[in-house]
């Protein structure tokens, strides 16, 4: 013995409500999409000018302590943290009469033209590199 009985089915109408509200996981909304690892980077600057930096770190407080680190194993001393960025490059370039840095997404190639490119035709880059994950 068959038994029928009458559902009602329900689908999201373009104009209502329900319509957008419910999301399955294709969708890329919430949590489907994977959290991007974070690499973090910063340098610190030395009373005498000289430079300290890291590209490796796993936090921002790691970025702060390896970058004094790095500075103060380079003969420098009172080393303070200029810069901190994620995720990103970071280029610095000098020269006789200035001194300019960049940070960006994308890449170290463009981050080293475009720092050149603010900085001057006498400037030359002290460093650059990436924190990427």
């Amino acid at each position: 013995m068959v038994l029928l009985s009458p559902l009602t089915a329900v689908a999201q109408q373009a104009g209502t409500p329900e319509y957008n509200s419910v999301y399955l996981p294709a969708h890329g909304v919430g949590d489907t999409a994977a959290p991007r690892p974070v690499k973090w980077g910063a340098w610190a600057k030395g009373a005498d000018r000289n430079l300290g930096w890291t590209f490796s770190a796993n936090s921002e407080e790691e970025a702060r302590a390896l970058a004094i680190e790095d500075c103060e194993a380079r003969g420098s001393y009172d080393c303070k943290v200029s810069q901190t960025f994620f995720n990103a490059c970071a280029a610095i370039a000098a020269g006789p009469t200035a001194r300019r840095y960049q940070i960006s997404t994308k890449g170290e190639r463009f981050t080293r033209r475009e720092v050149l490119k603010d900085c001057g035709a006498d400037c030359k880059i002290v460093f650059a590199g990436c924190a990427y994950p």
